[in-house]
């Protein structure tokens, strides 16, 4: 009787041990979950469009170049909201609150300004009735 109070007495210490010991939470979370992707740093759409012209396209301000500038760039069919405008290459914040949408030479195309929400709109050439909103 002796041995099977024994035996037993073991058993618990051994089972208790393996609880404690063999049986540890896992340091992470063993649900899995999926998220939402960040957007690439830079990536941003806009629908340019011009009142007067009654017309619209998208564009697209891509990655950084320097500190003040980035990609750019438009489709042909954003000839028919500025012309030239499909020949855009960068974004160039000027600090001042007007970004000069330039072609590869550095030409300016259009120079806009942070206008109502999340519009920019077109100061200069000044007969440009151009608002560039964020599509994104």
């Amino acid at each position: 009787m002796k041995t099977l109070m024994i035996t037993a007495a073991a058993g618990l210490v051994s089972l208790g041990l393996w609880n404690v010991i063999g049986h540890q939470a896992p340091s992470v979370d063993p649900v899995i979950s999926n998220s939402i992707p960040a957007k690439a740093p830079g990536g941003h759409s806009y629908t340019i469009s011009n009142v007067m012209a009654n017309t619209a396209c998208l564009a697209e301000r891509g990655s950084r170049i320097s500190s003040r500038s980035e990609q750019f760039s438009a489709n042909a069919d954003c000839d028919t909201v500025w012309p030239g405008l499909s020949t855009a290459r960068t974004w160039i914040s000027n600090g001042d609150g007007t970004v000069v949408v330039a072609d590869a030479r550095g030409e300016a195309i259009l120079t806009v300004v942070d206008g109502d929400g999340l519009a920019y709109e077109a100061v200069e050439p000044a007969d440009a009735m151009v608002t560039l909103i964020s599509a994104d």
